[in-house]
């Protein structure tokens, strides 16, 4: 219809003219619907094998319901009363059409028996081309070898095709995402001249006008003193004037003679005070002359350099879109990708690390399956770069990186955590964990969890749809997180939106805490306050596995355990704060050693309460005013708080981020949350 302007009708085959909407409005044809249905089902069920011998059907008899080879339709044929069934031709098999290529063409009812490999021809035994290639001693080959070794090689070809075709389309890949980032770059690069030049034009007009304000208030003042002189000696200048004409008075009048010596002492104090030598001194100390001196470096500086200068960036090494970018901790070592676009690369990359104060830093460069590692580490605060270049000194593609070296310490503390609640106000922070989006969420003894993003600004609040209190958190797989519930005393799996999927320890659990799962092993750790222990039970399927631990002060023994922790190697870590230690078990239960003794120092426990692992494997540990960071063998490495940053009763901490390493602390006694840079 769109390239003739008519359409016909199927039925009546009258030609009409339609409008592109009419055609939404026309019916199905059923009867065409139904043949094509018809044909889609019979071609989908087609079986290997005619359905009364072994070969390939090819043709389906829809009154018989039975797919027939051509023998079998022929002799389906002779028979009256089957001859005027509808028959519907299947599609030929490709096997089918191997086969009948292998039939001569000069004689079709006959096989190929050989093929000539120096004329390129095939030959059945009734052909008599073949007998001179035999005469004339050209290779004659039988057919099947000839199939085979054209197959092997169409194979081998294909297989070369293939992989052109996915190298191609790999390497396209390359270029659609260059392409995209390129235009990225092209956009980006075209809003920073933009900024810089409105940024300029904007400073300039600030200087300029605190030049015009000065120049005007300079103004204003010598107005006011050159108007004031002026004034002076405009006076003086009457006086002297009206002297003058006294004194002229006295002219040839012997009278006047004591006038006359009274207008010498008048003219005597005028002089003094108004001597002209005197005058030009009292001007020059007041007299100041406005110029304006442009600074001809900064105008030699954008002649010659201009504004700023556009690079290109090539080479055939790139810094992985997330390492462009970063933040860390003073001191904290850190690592940057770069990879290479190329399959062979020999290359060598030229690293270095710098501060906008000159500072440098050491880096070192590994090399690994086409991929750099560049790790290093900023010892001082502030903006560092990371310059990258290959070993032809080209431009590594993200290079510059940019790296913020953010202070040690206390970073941020969200206040008064009650505030935030609607439920329960008066119970106190408890624990605090990490969402899959990054957020932190905050539990403090009720259905109300608060979640605020990592600078400690609030995002939302969650209300848990059942009746729950709930203690300490952990996020699992699939989404899926679980809690300790303090009011059925248990603990809770639920999905993404807190609807509970299963509970685990109810009737076993007495006051239970810190919750971890073993992904590997599928089991489920439980610290119980009350039952001085660590239960274990199967996390798919709730059943209670047994317990590590017993109440006492002895060894294996526990006494108020509030929080446990798994090492990657499997083992359990168990807070004591009845015992003010820390224990390290083997994933059979078996003591291995005190991993933190007690004692109020540094480097020792006072009422532990929290434990996390941090991405290094370091242990992070809150204990009565402190909070710690160890090795994975407990040997101390340092205190991550201030003893001013108001920790009192630290519960439950989290590490919310790598870059920088960032661990929040639940301040129970405060009631607030405290983040640290560490």
């Amino acid at each position: 219809m769109r390239r003739h302007g008519k359409i016909r009708c199927p039925k009546c085959c009258k030609a009409y003219t339609l409008k592109n909407d009419d055609l939404k409005h026309l019916q199905c044809n059923e009867t065409i619907r139904y043949l094509v249905e018809f044909v889609e089902k019979i071609e989908s069920e087609k079986p290997e094998t005619c359905s009364r011998c072994a070969n390939q059907p090819q043709h389906y008899c829809s009154e018989c319901k039975m797919y027939m080879c051509r023998q079998c339709i022929q002799q389906h044929k002779m028979f009256p009363t089957l001859e005027n069934h509808s028959l519907y031709t299947l599609d030929t098999d490709i096997a089918e059409q191997s086969q009948d290529s292998l039939n001569c063409q000069n004689h079709p009812d006959k096989k190929l028996n050989d093929y000539c490999s120096t004329c390129k021809m095939t030959a059945c035994e009734d052909c008599k081309h073949i007998l001179s290639c035999y005469r004339n001693k050209h290779e004659v080959i039988p057919i099947q070898e000839a199939l085979t070794k054209i197959n092997q090689t169409v194979t081998e070809t294909m297989k070369i095709a293939e992989d052109i075709k996915g190298k191609l389309k790999e390497r396209l890949n390359v270029i659609t995402k260059e392409k995209s980032e390129f235009e990225y770059n092209f956009r980006s690069s075209r809003t920073a001249i933009e900024i810089h030049e409105s940024t300029m034009i904007r400073k300039v007009k600030e200087e300029t006008k605190v030049l015009r304000a000065n120049l005007t208030q300079i103004y204003k003042e010598q107005s006011k003193v050159i108007d004031r002189q002026v004034k002076s000696i405009e006076s003086k200048l009457t006086q002297v004037t009206s002297l003058i004409e006294s004194i002229k008075k006295t002219m040839n009048k012997p009278t006047k003679t004591e006038n006359l010596t009274s207008y010498q002492t008048a003219i005597t104090a005028v002089r003094n005070d108004a001597a002209a030598d005197e005058l030009d001194k009292s001007f020059a100390k007041t007299r100041v002359t406005p110029k304006f001196i442009p600074f001809k470096k900064l105008v030699e500086l954008m002649n010659h350099e201009g504004v700023g200068k556009l690079i290109t960036v090539g080479g055939v090494h790139k810094v992985h879109k997330e390492d462009v970018n970063i933040s860390v901790t003073k001191g904290q070592p850190f690592s940057v990708r770069v990879s290479s676009l190329e399959e062979s690369d020999a290359g060598k990359l030229t690293v270095t690390l710098s501060n906008s104060l000159g500072e440098k830093s050491a880096t070192e460069v590994t090399h690994t399956k086409g991929e750099y590692t560049i790790t290093g580490r900023c010892n001082l605060e502030g903006d560092w770069h990371m310059n990258i270049t290959d070993g032809d000194k080209s431009h590594v593609i993200g290079s510059p990186v940019s790296i913020k070296a953010e202070p040690v310490g206390l970073v941020h503390t969200i206040d008064n955590i009650s505030e935030y609640k609607e439920n329960q106000k008066t119970n106190k922070v408890i624990d605090v964990a990490l969402d899959t989006d990054g957020c932190m969420l905050v539990s403090s003894g009720s259905k109300d969890i608060i979640r605020f993003d990592q600078s400690g600004c609030f995002v939302s609040r969650i209300q848990i749809p059942q009746n729950v209190q709930v203690n300490c958190m952990h996020q699992i797989c699939n989404g899926h997180r679980l809690y300790s519930d303090d009011l059925e005393k248990c603990v809770v799996m639920c999905d993404n939106q807190y609807h509970g999927i299963r509970t685990f320890g109810k009737g076993v659990l007495k006051y239970p805490m810190g919750v971890r799962v073993n992904q590997k092993t599928r089991m489920l750790y439980v610290a119980d306050r009350e039952c001085h222990c660590v239960f274990k039970f199967n996390i798919d399927d709730g059943s209670l596995l047994g317990k590590i631990g017993s109440e006492g002060s002895e060894a294996r023994q526990m006494k108020t355990p509030d929080d446990v922790a798994l090492t990657k190697e499997g083992h359990v870590i168990v807070v004591e704060f009845g015992n003010d230690i820390i224990q390290l078990f083997d994933a059979n239960e078996k003591l291995m050693k005190i991993l933190v003794g007690s004692g109020k120092e540094d480097g020792k426990v006072w009422g532990p309460s929290g434990i996390t692992i941090d991405m290094d494997g370091n242990i992070i540990v809150s204990s009565n005013h402190k909070l710690q960071l160890f090795d994975q063998n407990g040997k101390f490495i340092k205190r991550i708080d201030n003893e001013d940053d108001g920790l009192g009763c630290p519960a439950g901490i989290a590490v919310i981020s790598e870059r920088p390493r960032r661990v929040a602390v639940a301040n129970h006694r405060a009631n607030n949350v405290k983040i640290f840079n560490y």
